[in-house]
């Protein structure tokens, strides 16, 4: 498959076991613990691909301001002013657009219409939803697997390669809330993270592994993933 057909995960040494990246148009489930990164590595490929590529990508924020999470990239080496192609968008915002559309508590419907409005305005060549669970907070459900069901569709209409970010516990083997969200994936990134006894101390490793990436045949190897000054890489040897 052409590079031009793949959104690279920025990861040092992760793209050649992926046949090149991350097939354009995958939904993406980025799944894992508090402090495994999930929201950097996501935040990165938009970055990059806006700044490298002039791809026109959309953050959603669930949890983080506009402004907190700005400036915590930016500690990163991911300042806005880099890359003006990343529209970051905050549940405050999000709130107060789909209020507009009379669609509150509807927050799916009124989010998969503000979506589409979104790709109208601005474009959305890559998507970021962070995260699923506090969408769900969000959002009662009467029938949750159907309704995420055609919330997934909907997300592939809009043609954007998307990164759906998934809090699990740290021992947990559900990689998102409701379960069914594994399925519908294209893709899977996991980022977990282990203690390891260094002599008298305690020290905790990250790792990450692709366990899906549908039509591609993929390494399923997780690799210590080192994180140094906002850069990526992994330790294959």
């Amino acid at each position: 498959m052409s590079v031009d057909a793949r959104v690279s995960t920025r990861v040092a040494g992760l793209d050649e076991r992926l046949d090149g990246g991350i097939p354009r148009g995958h939904i993406v489930l980025v799944a894992g613990p508090p402090g495994s990164l999930k929201s950097t590595f996501a935040y990165r490929i938009l970055y990059q691909e806006a700044k490298e590529r002039g791809a026109a990508s959309l953050y959603l924020s669930m949890e983080q301001s506009r402004a907190s999470l700005a400036a915590q990239m930016a500690s990163l080496g991911m300042s806005p002013d880099g890359a003006k192609g990343v529209h970051i968008i905050d549940v405050r915002s999000l709130r107060r657009e789909i209020e507009d559309l009379r669609e509150q508590p509807q927050w799916l419907l009124g989010l998969r219409r503000q979506l589409g409005r979104y790709k109208e305005e601005i474009g959305c060549d890559l998507l970021a939803i962070d995260s699923l669970d506090a969408l769900y907070a969000l959002t009662p459900m009467e029938n949750p697997r159907n309704e995420v069901f055609h919330f997934f569709e909907e997300l592939r209409e809009l043609n954007a390669t998307t990164f759906l970010v998934s809090e699990m516990g740290r021992d947990s083997v559900r990689m998102a809330h409701h379960g069914v969200e594994e399925f519908l994936a294209d893709t899977i990134v996991h980022l977990r993270m282990r203690e390891i006894d260094i002599g008298m101390s305690t020290s905790v490793r990250r790792y990450i592994g692709v366990v899906k990436m549908r039509g591609v045949d993929h390494d399923l190897d997780y690799y210590p993933l080192i994180v140094e000054g906002g850069a990526f890489e992994i330790v294959s040897e």
